[in-house]
């Protein structure tokens, strides 16, 4: 009898905006939060919650106007997805020290599994994973 194929989880969160503003930056964490516990992903709740922040405070400065966030579940943790209408690219690079900006993709990127921008017809998608850590050999398994 072959191995059974592990299943993708089919859980997600998807929040459409119209606009944002920093106003609903802090509620939107506290989605996030919630889910990533009901999920019982909520070791990967601090990350993910300043990844949302970066990524949608990069849409209110860098491309105001509409976006989606779309937060998944995958089989080893999450991916969350933030996808906006500009077509201009965010660029990650490590900052020079004497520059007042430009550190939280970088610093996204040294926090996550994978960060990546990809261009879309009329827009683009930045998003990033972020995996589970789970016990080695001989490790007490979590409750």
């Amino acid at each position: 009898m072959p191995a059974a194929t592990p299943v993708l989880p089919a859980r997600q969160c998807y929040m459409v905006f119209s606009e944002v503003d920093p106003e609903v930056v802090g509620p939107v964490r506290e989605l996030v939060r919630v889910h990533l516990r009901l999920w019982h992903r909520g070791e990967l709740s601090f990350v993910a919650e300043l990844g949302v922040t970066e990524l949608l405070t990069n849409v209110y400065k860098h491309a105001p106007g509409a976006c989606e966030l779309l937060v998944r579940e995958t089989v080893d943790g999450i991916t969350i997805e933030v996808t906006d209408f500009d077509s201009a690219l965010p660029t990650v690079k490590e900052p020079l020290l004497d520059e007042e900006g430009g550190r939280g993709l970088f610093m996204l990127s040294m926090l996550t599994e994978d960060l990546r921008v990809e261009p879309l017809l009329g827009g683009k998608c930045v998003w990033f994973r972020l995996r589970e850590t789970r016990p080695g050999p001989g490790e007490p398994q979590k409750p």
